[in-house]
């Protein structure tokens, strides 16, 4: 589940804090949260907004439906209805994208044995034409994981939106050193910068977005310390 909340003011530490204790990441066979951020404002994307992804399980569309009872006729008198209250102090409202991965989108499990962390998440929400989520995922594994990897650039989710025909999330760890570098070689390779280095794997990967992608957002995520996937803690601010 991949969800985008509309933040109250600069409420989206306390949210993400409130967010990792959310009574069924306790609970045995609910979700789990693998992963929460704050949009990057200077990044580029609407803020302030907080993204959420949640993890259904591993027995996929029963761990889902699961979930959905839980949230269905059963919420109105759950136990932690406190919890929810709490949470909408930080927050007034959001927008959820019911996903499904692709061969080669890590699960959670195999996001921690391969020990992929970042301190700078990318967050793409794209539209394909319709019926072509499947292909453009499938294209995206073959030819353009392993260039962004070798700038260590590592997918987190490869996601088909279940709720449509036209979605497409993708989601990447890395972090602003390694970003910037393969932002900059790519407009070297295009002959807009001078400072990095001409890979024309970075071109003919952007022309593979081209050939399948309508519309869409890139935006740059802030991860919450102490998830599957982000830092330790947060950074001293030195200047």
């Amino acid at each position: 589940m991949h969800e985008t909340i509309d933040i109250v003011g600069q409420g989206q530490y306390e949210y993400m804090e409130h967010v990792s204790k959310e009574p069924t990441n306790f609970m045995p066979g609910m979700t789990s949260l693998q992963g929460s951020f704050f949009i990057l404002g200077f990044g580029g994307g609407r803020w302030p907004q907080v993204v959420n992804i949640w993890d259904c399980g591993d027995d996929g569309w029963e761990g889902w439906s699961r979930n959905l009872d839980r949230l269905n006729l059963k919420r109105r008198n759950t136990f932690y209805r406190d919890w929810w209250d709490e949470a909408s102090q930080w927050r007034t409202g959001g927008y959820d994208r019911v996903c499904a991965g692709v061969q080669g989108s890590p699960s959670t499990a195999e996001i921690t044995k391969k020990g992929i962390k970042g301190s700078l998440f990318i967050n793409e929400v794209f539209n394909v034409q319709p019926g072509e989520q499947l292909s453009f995922l499938n294209a995206v594994v073959d030819k353009r994981v392993p260039v962004m990897e070798d700038y260590k650039v590592f997918p987190t989710g490869l996601w088909e939106v279940t709720t449509n025909t036209h979605e497409v999330v993708m989601v990447w760890a890395t972090t602003v050193c390694d970003w910037t570098t393969m932002r900059k070689n790519l407009d070297t390779t295009r002959d807009l910068d001078d400072t990095g280095v001409a890979d024309e794997r970075l071109v003919e990967n952007q022309k593979l977005l081209a050939s399948y992608v309508v519309s869409g957002d890139t935006q740059l995520m802030t991860p919450l310390p102490g998830t599957v996937y982000g830092p330790s803690d947060w950074e001293e601010a030195n200047e």
